[in-house]
């Protein structure tokens, strides 16, 4: 893997002791990986603190960390819930539109309150989430070292690539590169819609702007990204962010249902999940099947009238991770946290996007050859059928999804990238990848 630098869990650190605040969107997508990650720098010896707006409370408390609320009175955190609730209901370029609009309420409660926050807490250095700029230019001019964390998929801009919210397959010809090209600025105009009304800090800036930083780490690992005609000098992949020990215990679940047949985990994720039409799809297409299908609403609003099937148990949230234990194959949103965890235990994936980075995850997953992709737009329940019967019979995609499961097992995600960035805030100068600088020159 790319930038690389520790393999073995359990290593102690050696550095000096830092306080460290790590700043990131509040929705579990996001906070999972980021307070997996302040666990790690915790147990190296760091002091950490978890900086975001109120919503974000109840997952760092569950990770059992420290958590500076910004604003905790200010009305903004009322409309940014109802952003989130939104979101819920919307897919395509609409959910761009109101994630640039949740994007917009955030970056205002952000530049109220991080200067006082920064005041507070006095710390050494940050670890700020690729789409969180503002923490990151307060940084700036207080001349204080941040590394950047990429818990989504690490976007940087490349002609090869696809922009993340369209489910576009990889070509590398003429016509791949206009394309992709014309619709970078239709994605761009669509999140930029409401930040440049309200005129928030620039949502991209991290992305367009790859130097900023100390250092950049992405929890993607190396090989789930395509062939690029660039690679930014201090971008370091480094394994997925999770811990078996993340996974909430406090979940009611009735393990005695499983009964031992073949299982089938199926979840649209826990933000825009709001889509019963494709819950319903699911439930017709797996009805048939000699599987048990585990079906987590992940606390959405979702209607499904009438009598489930004998073999499908739906459940308003899932221990995820001890499930993924037991799984054949997954049905998901393709959010990158549950592709990196299906990566790494060896499960093949049934992918549905519905925005965002999703369907850039999931053309990544269908790329690879250890699953199939269908826009959520595009979801019948004969597309599922079909798609289903493919995965679970041809032995190709568990193949590949045991061989990245083994690649993955080689390293400990978690304490590579608190490793670099360790190295990065205390020399408080670039931490360059070599293989990316040595790739950036054959180019």
């Amino acid at each position: 893997m790319a930038g690389a630098t520790g393999k073995i869990l359990g290593n102690e650190s050696s550095q000096a002791a830092m306080k460290i605040g790590l700043f990131c969107p509040e929705v579990p997508g996001h906070l999972n990986p980021m307070t997996t990650l302040a666990s790690e720098l915790s147990r190296r010896g760091h002091e950490v603190t978890m900086v975001g707006c109120q919503r974000a409370e109840s997952i760092v408390a569950r990770a059992n960390l420290p958590f500076y609320p910004l604003g905790t009175d200010d009305p903004l955190n009322a409309e940014l819930e109802e952003g989130f609730r939104v979101l819920g209901t919307t897919s395509g370029f609409q959910a761009m539109m109101q994630t640039g609009k949740i994007y917009s309420l955030h970056s205002q409660l952000s530049q109220k309150y991080i200067p006082a926050a920064f005041d507070t807490l006095n710390f050494d250095g940050l670890v700020v989430d690729q789409v969180c700029p503002v923490p990151a230019l307060e940084a700036d001019r207080r001349q204080l070292p941040y590394a950047v964390a990429c818990n989504a998929l690490a976007v940087y801009w490349d002609p090869l690539i696809p922009p993340p919210p369209l489910a576009w397959s990889y070509r590398d010809d003429w016509y791949g590169r206009l394309r992709n090209e014309m619709a970078k600025h239709v994605v761009l105009a669509a999140y930029y819609w409401f930040a440049n009304d309200r005129k928030s800090a620039d949502p991209l800036l991290l992305i367009r702007e790859f130097n900023r930083g100390v250092v950049h780490v992405a929890q993607q690992p190396d090989f789930f990204e395509y062939p690029r005609t660039f690679y930014p000098p201090n971008l370091h992949y480094t394994g997925p962010w999770h811990r078996s020990e993340r996974d909430d215990t406090a979940v009611d679940f009735p393990w005695q249902w499983l009964d031992g047949r073949p299982l089938i985990y199926a979840s649209m994720g826990t933000l825009q999940n709001n889509l019963s039409n494709v819950f319903q799809s699911i439930i017709e297409a797996v009805k048939d099947l000699p599987m048990q299908v585990v079906l987590s609403k992940g606390g959405g609003q979702v209607d499904l009238p009438g009598q489930l099937p004998d073999n499908v148990l739906l459940v308003e949230r899932a221990p995820q991770l001890r499930l993924l234990e037991r799984a054949k194959l997954v049905i998901t949103h393709a959010g990158l946290n549950t592709a990196l965890e299906c990566l790494a235990h060896g499960i093949p994936m049934l992918c549905l996007p519905v925005t965002n980075d999703q369907p850039g995850v999931a053309k990544r997953v269908e790329y690879l050859g250890n699953g199939r992709c269908i826009p959520v737009r595009q979801v019948t329940t004969a597309r599922l059928k079909q798609e289903l019967k493919r995965i679970l019979e041809e032995d190709l995609y568990q193949a590949k999804a045991t061989q990245f499961a083994e690649a993955l097992a080689k390293f400990d995600g978690p304490e590579v990238a608190a490793e670099l960035i360790e190295q990065a805030l205390l020399s408080k100068q670039p931490l360059p990848n070599a293989k990316h600088i040595a790739k950036s020159t054959a180019e």
